[in-house]
């Protein structure tokens, strides 16, 4: 898919099924998250951990206590591979949540083009940051900090693919 198309076609999944991505698919998503603009080229303040492991992913669900009746898979929806950003925060003006947030609005474009589904989360990693028991389980390089993370899998219902902006934005020009 073209990456003008897999921009277009781009949606958050919420329901994936069991079955794992391949390892290229997710080298792939994985190098074009590196591929992200970030900020005075400061690649070393980023970290990704790639989750996969069951145990990890259901401490995480358990922990952030987000499931909800109307969203009882929340917050990460079943997916089998999870990758969390996580940044040394140096600075005061947050440039390490724009540097996080370019970088997994790669990695979604790239599952787009891959067919593979995926969900930015920001809400449950603000949950269980402060919580040693499930960072510990990260193995971070010490200084790093989880700052947001976007879950991968296939999507149950496969969304089709789109030549045209799904949502609306005003705009005016002056």
């Amino acid at each position: 898919m073209d990456a003008i198309r897999a921009i277009l076609s781009r949606v958050s999944t919420k329901n994936f099924a069991s079955s794992q991505i391949t390892k290229e698919d997710l080298n792939t998503v994985l190098n074009c998250g590196m591929s992200a603009p970030v900020g005075r080229k400061r690649y070393d303040t980023l970290h990704l951990t790639v989750i996969q492991d069951k145990k990890i992913l259901d401490a995480i669900t358990d922990a952030s206590a987000m499931r909800t009746p109307e969203q009882p898979d929340a917050p990460l929806y079943n997916a089998p591979t999870l990758i969390l950003v996580s940044s040394k925060f140096e600075r005061t003006d947050h440039i390490e949540f724009a540097n996080a947030a370019c970088v997994i609005e790669n990695m979604a474009i790239a599952a787009s083009a891959l067919g593979l589904g995926s969900v930015y989360l920001w809400g449950f990693v603000q949950k269980i940051k402060d919580m040693p028991a499930i960072v510990d389980m990260f193995d971070l390089p010490q200084g790093f900090v989880p700052v947001s993370a976007l879950a991968l899998g296939y999507a149950v219902h496969k969304p089709e693919p789109s030549d045209r902006p799904r949502h609306s934005i005003g705009i005016n020009y002056k």
